[in-house]
């Protein structure tokens, strides 16, 4: 989880003191020292469609915008072996034409003052997002309709040429030509092996790109790309009656299509540390380690979040302190988790810093976490902790869509609603954070981030080769 400071504008925190059930804001003089302490949840209203789409309306005034956030349920891990990176490529494809819109996307929403309007890939969803002008929602609707029910009707044999180049040399920048790219890859291919669906890489291995014809990719939009596969979230400005109708025009009449099950498969632990050596042309060594840990929102998944922040998450960090201040034995360090369905990974890691050994380093790093292990947080330390996430979480309250589509209001109500099957979770997952003691981090740290049960990948500098 990224952290960012935010002050909590007035404008916020007069929108959240409205009363339960209420979407509109209060009325000034709400948020002072006598009125009904702050509320941090969204209220929404969500319902079915007879096809199976699921929308989600959360409606506020406070800004004549509207954001429009569209989750397909759907990513690597439901590919079939031999066909990874297809949720990724759909990624790119879906902005390249349906049977209405033409290649006319970027053009319509542009010219309607947009922002905001990209698609991301994770394990489990597929995302496309916007945010435009109140008065613009209904063009959004139309054009994201359009995309559900007729974008393979635009989809040729050269626009999946250009796009799959477009991928290939994404992965290229992201991973085989990125300093300590290469390293990444290893560590994730080790933790879920062969077979696991999150094996390999979100973006897909350059044989299955290559191999992919124009029918495997048709076959696997008609599979995951229909109503019941999705869910609909509008957040902003807008009258809930005439979303309501506007929804109705032009997503109702697209026709139902099974629901393709999600992906269910246990994660095996690792019954033995693991120790690769990867050579990159790289100037300075690196030491990453990794452990798979419980799938997102279960109690440790929480748990380790504060961990996370405790050992890696800025300068004041137990890593950062030791290894860069202290010892002065790397040049940085970091430490993240990424929380998934079917299970996360918590991985730290170091560069070495010039004259000293991958030795020393990996001590180092060992000699962290087995303190944090026996002895805990000190209460600052978690304390500071709680607040980075809690502060990071409400700062996403400002935005109606972020750049990444899981963050902002819609992308808050979408990423709970797809992992938990409740969109009004916040206040839950806000006092399951407070509610994390010093011993959980303890056991979680113990029981966890085991040395016996890791991956430790080492990148050692090698000869960059001459041109």
């Amino acid at each position: 989880m990224r952290f960012r400071a935010f002050a909590l504008t007035a404008a916020l925190a007069l929108a959240f003191a409205a009363k339960p059930g209420s979407t509109e804001p209060a009325k000034p003089g709400a948020a002072d020292a006598k009125a009904p302490a702050l509320r941090f949840d969204l209220p929404f209203e969500k319902y079915t469609l007879d096809n199976g789409l699921t929308v989600i309306l959360h409606r506020d005034p406070s800004l004549p915008l509207c954001a429009v956030n569209l989750w397909y349920h759907v990513g690597p891990a439901n590919e079939p072996p031999g066909r990874s990176g297809f949720a990724h490529l759909f990624e790119h494809l879906m902005f390249e034409g349906s049977r209405n819109v033409g290649d006319q996307f970027d053009q319509l929403l542009e010219s309607v003052g947009a922002t905001n309007v990209n698609g991301t890939t994770s394990w489990d969803r597929t995302n496309y997002f916007e945010t435009v002008p109140r008065e613009q929602l209904e063009l959004v609707l139309w054009i994201e309709s359009d995309r559900m029910a007729f974008m393979l009707e635009g989809l040729d044999q050269e626009r999946l040429d250009v796009q799959r180049d477009v991928v290939k040399n994404e992965r290229r920048q992201s991973y085989e030509n990125a300093p300590y790219g290469p390293s990444a890859l290893v560590l994730s291919d080790a933790l879920f092996p062969k077979g696991h669906p999150y094996h390999g890489a979100i973006i897909g291995s350059m044989e299955d790109l290559s191999a992919a014809t124009l029918g495997d990719v048709k076959q696997f939009f008609k599979t995951y790309y229909v109503p019941s596969n999705a869910t609909l979230a509008i957040a902003g400005d807008f009258e809930v009656d005439v979303a309501k109708r506007q929804i109705e025009k032009y997503f109702a009449t697209l026709p139902s299509a099974p629901r393709p099950p999600r992906p269910s498969k246990t994660t095996p632990p690792l019954s033995a540390a693991q120790r690769i050596v990867v050579d990159e042309p790289v100037s300075l060594a690196k030491v990453s380690m990794g452990w798979i840990t419980p799938p997102a929102y279960t109690r440790d998944d929480v748990v380790l979040d504060i961990v996370t922040s405790v050992l890696g998450i800025g300068k004041s960090s137990r890593l950062y302190q030791k290894l860069v201040v202290q010892q002065q034995l790397a040049a940085d360090v970091e430490a993240s988790l990424d929380s998934n369905a079917l299970a996360s990974n918590e991985s730290i890691g170091a560069t070495v810093a010039s004259g000293k050994s991958v030795e020393e380093v990996e001590k180092a790093l060992d000699a962290v976490v087995a303190e944090l292990a026996k002895q805990g947080p000190t209460p600052a330390e978690l304390a500071r902790a709680k607040r980075r996430i809690q502060v990071d979480t409400l700062g996403n309250l400002e935005l109606l869509n972020d750049g990444g589509g899981e963050s902002g209001r819609s992308g808050m109500l979408q990423r709970f609603d797809h992992y938990l099957g409740d969109p009004g979770y916040l206040p839950k997952y806000l006092a399951q954070i407070e509610s994390v003691t010093a011993d959980e981090v303890k056991r979680a740290v113990s029981q966890h981030l085991k040395p016996e049960a890791r991956v430790v990948v080492i990148t050692r500098p090698k000869q960059k080769a001459q041109p």
